[in-house]
Formats: C-alpha cells, sequence, structure tokens
C-alpha cells in the first residue's frame, strides 16, 4: 500500500465505518423480512409438502454465495479498487425482491408450482449475485477498515440491522396476519427491495483509493496454486475442515420453521415473531460478540456460536410446546451472529494481505460442497426420519467440528494480535 493510499483511509476511516456499518445494517433489516430462516421456509411450506424442498432454500443460498468466488478471486485481486465491482454486482442482490413484490402482489392467483419455481428461481438471482459480490466486497472491507476494528465492525453492522430488524420483525407478523398470502410475503419483499436500496447509497458513498493490483493470473494458474497453499497453511486446512462441519451442523437451523409449523401448526403471524426474537438475539449477539471477538480471539467466539447453534438443534428436538422455538431462534440468532462474525474475521487474520482474496476463495471453495449439498441431503433424509432425528445427526456432527476446532486449531497470529 502506497503512503498516499495510507493517508486517504486514514482521513476517511471515521466515514467509511460508519458509511458501512450503515450499510450493512439496511441490507441486514431487508433481508430479514424475507428471510431464510423464517419467512422463505414458511412461503416454500405454503406452496409445497415435500421437506425436500425445503433444504433447496440453504443450497441455493450457499452455492450462490460460495461458487463463484471461486472465479472472481483472480480476476477482483488484479483489480486497484474493489468496490467498481461491488457496485455493480450488488445490484444483482437487490433487483430479484423487487421483481417478486411485484409478481406475489399483481399474480397471486398463479399455480403455486409456478410461484415456487419463480420463488427460488428469483431466490437463485440474490445468491448468486451475492456470490459474485462477496470476495470484492469482504477484501473491501479488510482494506478500509483497520484490523483492530474487525469485531466491532461487524458487530456493529449486523447488529444495528438487528436492532431494526425487531420492528421489522413485529411489521413482518402484523403484514403474515392480515393479508392474504401469497401478498404478505410480496409486501416484505417490496420493503426488503427499499431498505437495500438505502443500503446502496450507503455504500456508494464509501471512500476507497486505488492500491497496486495483483498481476493478472490464468484461470488454471490460479486453481494450481490452491494445492500447495493448503498444504503449506496447516493450521487453515484444519480450520476449513472443522468450520465445514460447524456449517453441515448450522444447515439444521432453515428447518426448523419447517418443523415447528409441522409439529405445533403454529399460525403465519408466529413466523414474524420469530423473525423478530431471532434478529433481537443476532443484534445483541453481533454486538456483544464482536467487542468479545476483539479481545477474547475469534475462534474462542467461533467455537461458544457453534454450542449455540447447537443447543437449538437440541432444544427443537425436545420442545413439548411451540413457545419453546422463541428461545430456540433467539439461539439461532446468537449463534449464526458469532459464525458469520468470526467466521469471515479469521479468514482475514490467516490470509496474508497479498493473498486475502485467494484466501477467501479456497474457503469459499472449501465450504461450498458441505453448504450447497448438504441441505438438499438433509432434506432428502427428513423426508423418510422425520425433523428430529435430522437435528440429532447435524448437532453431533456440529459439536465434533466444535470440539476440534478449540483442541486441534491454532488461532493465527494476526487474529492473536486483532484480539
Amino acid at each position: 500500500m502506497t503512503s498516499s493510499s495510507e493517508a486517504v483511509l486514514a482521513r476517511y476511516a471515521r466515514r467509511n465505518f460508519w458509511l458501512n456499518v450503515l450499510d450493512g445494517s439496511a441490507f441486514t433489516f431487508g433481508i430479514s423480512l424475507v428471510s431464510r430462516f423464517t419467512v422463505l421456509p414458511l412461503i416454500v411450506e405454503r406452496l409445497t409438502d415435500a421437506r425436500w424442498v425445503q433444504g433447496l432454500i440453504p443450497a441455493i443460498f450457499f452455492a450462490g454465495w460460495l461458487l463463484p468466488g471461486l472465479f472472481t478471486a483472480p480476476l477482483v485481486a488484479a483489480q486497484p479498487r474493489r468496490k467498481p465491482w461491488v457496485l455493480m454486482a450488488t445490484i444483482g442482490e437487490r433487483l430479484p425482491f423487487l421483481a417478486l413484490g411485484i409478481i406475489l402482489l399483481t399474480m397471486p392467483d398463479l399455480p403455486a408450482s409456478v410461484l415456487l419455481v419463480i420463488v427460488l428461481s428469483l431466490y437463485a438471482i440474490f445468491a448468486t449475485s451475492a456470490g459474485l459480490t462477496s470476495i470484492a466486497w469482504q477484501d473491501l472491507i479488510a482494506r478500509i477498515i483497520p484490523a483492530q476494528r474487525w469485531g466491532v465492525f461487524f458487530g456493529l453492522q449486523a447488529g444495528l440491522g438487528g436492532l431494526f430488524g425487531i420492528g421489522g420483525g413485529a411489521l413482518a407478523a402484523a403484514i403474515l396476519a392480515q393479508q392474504p398470502f401469497p401478498q404478505s410475503a410480496g409486501i416484505l419483499a417490496l420493503i426488503c427491495f427499499a431498505a437495500m436500496v438505502v443500503s446502496y447509497i450507503f455504500l456508494a458513498l464509501t471512500v476507497e483509493p486505488a492500491q497496486a493490483p495483483i498481476p493478472t493470473r490464468p484461470f488454471h494458474v490460479f486453481l494450481r496454486g490452491l494445492g500447495p497453499l493448503l498444504r503449506r497453511d496447516v493450521a487453515f486446512r484444519r480450520y476449513l475442515f472443522c468450520r465445514a462441519a460447524i456449517a453441515f451442523g448450522l444447515t439444521g437451523h432453515s428447518f426448523l420453521t419447517a418443523a415447528a409449523l409441522e409439529r405445533f401448526h403454529v399460525p403465519a403471524a408466529d413466523i414474524g415473531l420469530f423473525t423478530g426474537v431471532m434478529l433481537a438475539a443476532q443484534a445483541v449477539g453481533n454486538i456483544g460478540l464482536g467487542a468479545l471477538a476483539d479481545r477474547w480471539g475469534h475462534k474462542q467466539v467461533l467455537v461458544l456460536s457453534a454450542g449455540m447453534g447447537m443447543a437449538a438443534l437440541v432444544l427443537a428436538l425436545l420442545a413439548p410446546v411451540s413457545t419453546w422455538f422463541f428461545v430456540i431462534f433467539a439461539l439461532v440468532g446468537a449463534a449464526q451472529a458469532g459464525y458469520q462474525l468470526s467466521g469471515f474475521t479469521l479468514v482475514f487474520a490467516f490470509s496474508p494481505p497479498a493473498e486475502r482474496t485467494t484466501y477467501i476463495g479456497v474457503a469459499n471453495l472449501a465450504l461450498a460442497p458441505v453448504a450447497a449439498a448438504g441441505p438438499v441431503l438433509v432434506g432428502v433424509l427428513a423426508t423418510f426420519t422425520g425433523y428430529g432425528m435430522i437435528f440429532v445427526l447435524l448437532a453431533i456432527v456440529g459439536l465434533i467440528g466444535m470440539a476440534m476446532l478449540h483442541w486441534q486449531v491454532a488461532a493465527p497470529v494476526r487474529a492473536e494480535q486483532v484480539a
């Protein structure tokens, strides 16, 4: 990094910090209104009773989020700035919710099968665009936010979004209770889009100076470098294995709403309340765990978050009444908060700055098979075993990953310096 770039970053450090906190908060609030843990499973459940289709929601999300990064990492690294790429690619994250809202409001009488295809197709466009954005966005944040503030930044960003989302959860509950389906879902999608427009404005105001790009490498050269990187960095390789096991365990969260609907026939309004509880816990978790991670360590916070996530699955198995799901979704919110903020930050900490985009790409590639295929497999198994057995199996896998991370993976030196 040149001295002039450092001077610009220092000059705009406070502005960039708060603009991107507000960007992420508005985005988090918007996407929470069509949450993949609560509202989207409700939509799918209203359109089909096939359990395996529920597994498509997380599968689509993670396939879209993780796989495109493998192809974009060398392209992003060759650019002097990350912001132009982010501003272009992220448009595809936002427009699908505008289209979804318009379709559900103006064509509610379409056959359920057609609506289901539309919902999943638009969600796939959103997820793929998120994947095209992800590496450039993560590297942008790592460039413009000082390393010692990563935990606080991610915590505040998602935490404020969660606080806004508490009101959003109440709004979602009211809309789902008072408006007919699918129009209710269409209204939520349009509010989501409006929040994402606000988010985009904050993002566009970010100041990013140009930095020396890495010379463009042919894609086959980039791929050949992934194996040596993993062989060389043993701790990072072990971390990815443990994180994949934890991620597989956390896929159970995507089936909690379907399990509650099936066992207790909870009304649609309660799904909105579940969303509000989850977002409140996510807000508190992001702010609290982000600050804790900067002092205690991101590895320790990831272990703690995994434990909370597995506890949610165990409680869902044991729940005698539907009210338990308020506690369950509170655990989901806190667990997802810690998993996301410390999962991001540990990859940053393992990677030298010059290789950051490569490390992010490798991390995404390593998680992609589990995250994309795992939920579909879980959904198919749930068809034969029911949700209870699935929650047991996923909790066991997640706990194994958590234990191995705690005892067999040393925290990277940069993570210790950040903490």
